[in-house]
């Protein structure tokens, strides 16, 4: 398996369960989040365009679920 060589890693987003939103089943990103490289609850400072969206969504349903309350 080739070695990772990028100089700089996409910071993930973490959903409810503090689990990678873009892929909580995989074992190795649940470890990089337990060991705090990779991921991030702060949505302003993800880099993962994938996660990016999941954050702005889940921003959107939250919103959309205060107004209708």
């Amino acid at each position: 398996m080739p070695r990772d060589r990028r100089q700089k890693r996409d910071i993930h987003a973490l959903n409810e369960k503090g689990m990678v939103a873009r892929n909580p089943r995989d074992a190795e990103a649940a470890h990089r989040v337990a060991v705090g490289d990779i991921a991030t609850a702060e949505g302003n400072s993800v880099t993962c365009r994938t996660c990016l969206d999941w954050v702005l969504h889940n921003r959107r349903r939250v919103r959309q679920e205060a107004i209708r309350k």
